[in-house]
């Protein structure tokens, strides 16, 4: 996919914007000392999701494009810079799959970035996934993940995202001929909205795209803040406003951008769907993760609930996304915070112990589906305090009811 170009005055226009960011950046920086409750716990984290609601609300998606450059160029930039060699492939549809770690290896996660559908992926996607893979491989496990580039608002709308995604499924179960029980989808926020389509399209095809029939369950499915209403109601969208990196403006933009006219369904909505839906998905274990401070949270909350969860544990203080933005250099430490790399560790300890978790200890005290939310700086500080360990939750199960 090629990259965006803007005309002169939009250039002009983004450098105004970059300033505007800045002026938000010092205004947040004097104001948030007396922030309160009403801001994100950090000192540091306040300024820049203020900066970052800014930028959002500032540019438009093209722009953002032109500033980001392609998510396969991002991508290959993060291989080089590892000595590594990036492999892409074309798939069906204009999408494409990149593929970090060894593209034979026996297992596969496919994931699905997040950006409102307007947004490339980031140099922090590539970096903590990355990671996660490293980690998994140097431990013995044989697992490969696949980044999905699909096409961007509002050069395309949905359902042709949907029908992309879908497609990287096919492509790994019949071109690669790995069996649907070493396959996991997963994605953060939009990504994440994508992940669960696909689930749901497994058992409930969407009538515009082909089918993926008879197929066994799938060996996992995780998502990071999926957005899964656009709704953009509620006490979580009022209470977090100001704590979020994001915003009701910026997602209310971002969800006509991508249905273009077109009425909400379950597949683009996946909240939508009626609870019954969920009972026959075709998959085996299940993890959802969401920031208490997120503006997501009620409808992610809800989300879950239809899916018969039984744990849902939050981190109380800070914000998923915190998780990318330290890619982007916005994420400040104090001596009183866990640095985003240390949460990130903590999250791939969790995301590590959740892909080969084989359901035969804490597991057996959960029914259902259980959703668990693990933000990993929570996760040490908690550990360190109580001395207890992480591998009590983490954990998901999908059962036939």
């Amino acid at each position: 996919m090629t990259s965006t170009s803007i005309s002169l005055w939009e250039r002009v226009d983004l450098m105004h914007g970059q300033l505007t960011v800045l002026g938000t950046a010092l205004y947040n920086a004097i104001t948030g000392i007396f922030r309160g409750q009403s801001g994100a716990s950090g000192y540091g984290l306040h300024i820049g999701n203020a900066a970052l609601r800014k930028l959002c609300n500032r540019l438009s998606a093209e722009q953002f494009q032109y500033m980001n450059g392609p998510t396969r160029s991002v991508y290959e930039t993060a291989l080089q810079k590892k000595g590594l060699q990036p492999e892409t492939v074309p798939l069906k549809h204009g999408a494409q799959g990149h593929w970090i770690g060894n593209k034979n290896a026996k297992n596969v996660v496919i994931y699905y970035h997040g950006g409102g559908f307007a947004v490339p992926g980031a140099a922090g996607h590539m970096t903590f996934y990355g990671s996660v893979i490293d980690t998994l491989n140097a431990e013995g496990h044989d697992i490969a993940l696949f980044l999905i580039t699909y096409s961007l608002t509002p050069h395309a709308v949905y359902p042709t995202q949907l029908r992309q995604a879908v497609e990287a499924l096919r492509y790994i179960l019949t071109e690669t001929n790995r069996d649907p029980a070493n396959v996991i989808v997963g994605g953060d926020s939009a990504g994440g909205n994508l992940a669960v389509a696909v689930l749901l399209h497994l058992s409930h095809p969407h009538p515009e795209i082909e089918p993926l029939s008879d197929i066994a369950p799938l060996a996992g499915l995780f998502a990071f803040a999926p957005w899964v209403s656009f709704v953009h109601e509620g006490a979580s969208m009022q209470e977090n406003q100001y704590k979020d990196m994001i915003g009701p403006e910026i997602l209310n933009r971002w969800s006509h951008m991508y249905l273009a006219g077109k009425e909400s369904d379950a597949w683009s909505e996946p909240n939508r769907a009626p609870t019954e839906w969920w009972r026959d998905a075709k998959v085996k274990e299940v993890l959802i993760l969401a920031g208490r401070d997120e503006i997501l949270f009620d409808s992610i909350n809800a989300f879950v609930k239809k899916f018969q969860g039984r744990i849902f544990w939050v981190r109380e203080d800070r914000d998923l996304d915190a998780m990318l933005t330290d890619g982007l250099g916005l994420v400040g430490c104090t001596e009183h915070e866990v640095s985003c790399r240390a949460w990130g560790d903590s999250c791939c300890t969790g995301l590590r112990r959740w892909f080969y978790w084989k359901g035969d200890t804490a597991g057996e005290r959960i029914e259902g589906v259980a959703a668990v939310s693990s933000l990993g700086s929570s996760l040490i500080c908690r550990s360190e305090a109580e001395g207890k360990h992480l591998e009590r939750i983490y954990y998901t199960k999908h059962v036939e009811y």
